[in-house]
């Protein structure tokens, strides 16, 4: 596409940038404060409106027009594109007019160059997909360089110089009055992701104009909680497992890269209110490998899925930074419930404690110590509840990391069982322990 080339750098040679109190900018100008950044580099850019010549723009939109002939709505002159699916924007924006879209294509080339965006758009006709990155900001876990799955998963940490940051937060940050300060320095998980159509041809109006979607796919499709809608909660539990510890998310974005500026709506964000104090720990290479392990299992062990789910949220909650003594024993005990005592709650304590003893440990005297441990563990928990507090001695302190330990081991345990567990009748009867099987 030479010729479009050509004609669109001709274009922003005649084009100027209104950015009301920042003045009348040309495209070098502009595309020179978009580089810098900075807080003033994106507030012109979320107020700078280009200005072309009529002429210019009827000249762009027919030549466009003949390059995007496939996705032309005849009569209408409408586009059909998925960039309002994966960037945000006004619904009107899903269905461009050809002229419409020259002006997107003008705006684009200022940030990125004439030949730059024309590539960009020679690869959508193509039927190349738009590529992008979900972001997640987590808490409880920093890592000193960049960890990598071959899926396309990659953990790292974030600049911590406001300057530095500005290129990996998204516009709307700014827009919704979200202080950079809480993202410095902190792990963030990406995950790639593609999705299509970038251009297709629209319906035909009958009524009312349906929007199409696009598909996405994140991680080439080899990680099962990512095709869930609660992807965030699933995979920061299968970290949390992995590193034993808790971890969280607190914002989770969309990192579009150059499709952003086809797009300078900002893209979804999303944030919870959670906590990002406490105590963070290193994470390795093994723990983000052990993690996609870990949802693999989730996923595909469907005999236990509901008490593995219960088990997992309490064992990670007994874990939270901000949570009382009382509080993680009461979460602990309920773990433990959920894992062991699923439809069977007589003489809780014993029975709960024996099949504990029975799945984790190898011979009596280590299933007599895990029988004790757990017992007494369940026992602080029961105390919680009725009395509302545990005393904070080290004995106590010691006793819940002792049993988070032995919960967490069920835990992973439970992940890897082919079969339901045995029945507390059996255990009673003298079932043979885990490894005899072995």
């Amino acid at each position: 596409m030479p010729e479009l080339t050509e004609l669109l750098e001709a274009t922003l040679r005649e084009t100027r940038f209104d950015a009301g109190p920042y003045g009348s900018l040309n495209a070098s100008e502009m595309r020179a404060v978009l580089a810098r950044g900075g807080q003033t580099g994106r507030l012109v850019e979320s107020v700078a409106t280009a200005v072309i010549p009529e002429a210019r723009l009827t000249e762009l939109a027919e030549r466009l027009g003949r390059e995007l002939e496939d996705y032309v709505e005849p009569g209408k002159q409408r586009i059909g594109t998925g960039l309002i699916a994966l960037a945000g924007g006004a619904l009107d924006q899903a269905e461009p007019t050809v002229t419409e879209f020259a002006r997107t294509l003008v705006d684009a080339a200022t940030t990125l160059g004439s030949e730059r965006a024309v590539r960009i758009l020679r690869g959508w006709i193509g039927g190349e997909p738009y590529r992008f990155r979900m972001m997640m900001l987590l808490t409880g876990v920093r890592c000193a360089q960049p960890l990598v799955l071959e899926e396309g998963v990659r953990v790292m940490q974030l600049p911590t110089s406001s300057d530095e940051l500005d290129s990996h937060l998204p516009p709307s940050l700014l827009r919704l009055g979200i202080g950079s300060v809480d993202f410095l320095g902190r792990a963030v998980l990406a995950i790639d992701g593609t999705a299509g159509p970038a251009l297709h041809r629209p319906a035909p109006d009958r009524g009312g104009r349906p929007r199409r979607g696009i598909d996405q796919v994140w991680a080439n499709g080899a990680i099962p909680c990512l095709t869930t809608d609660a992807w965030q909660l699933r995979f920061t539990e299968a970290l949390s497992l992995a590193c034993d510890h808790c971890v969280r998310w607190t914002h989770v974005w969309r990192d579009v890269g150059d499709v952003r500026a086809f797009n300078r709506y900002g893209g979804s964000f999303e944030s919870r209110d959670e906590s990002a104090r406490g105590e963070r720990v290193d994470l390795r290479q093994e723990h983000l490998e052990q993690a996609r392990d870990i949802d693999i299992q989730r996923h595909t062990n469907v005999q236990n899925r509901k008490t593995l789910d219960m088990a997992i949220g309490r064992w990670i909650n007994s874990k939270r930074p901000q949570s009382t003594l009382a509080d993680r024993f009461i979460e602990l005990r309920i773990a433990f419930e959920a894992l062991y005592l699923a439809g069977n709650r007589g003489e809780l304590a014993f029975r709960l404690a024996s099949y504990a003893a029975w799945q984790l440990g190898a011979g009596f005297e280590e299933r007599r110590e895990y029988f004790e441990l757990v017992r007494r563990a369940y026992d602080r928990g029961s105390a919680a509840v009725h009395a509302g507090e545990v005393d904070s001695t080290p004995e106590n302190r010691e006793l819940l990391s002792a049993a988070q330990q032995a919960c967490r081991m069920a835990i992973l345990k439970r992940l890897v069982d082919s079969e339901k567990p045995r029945r507390w009748e059996e255990v009673a009867l003298g079932a043979p322990g885990p490894e005899a099987n072995a």
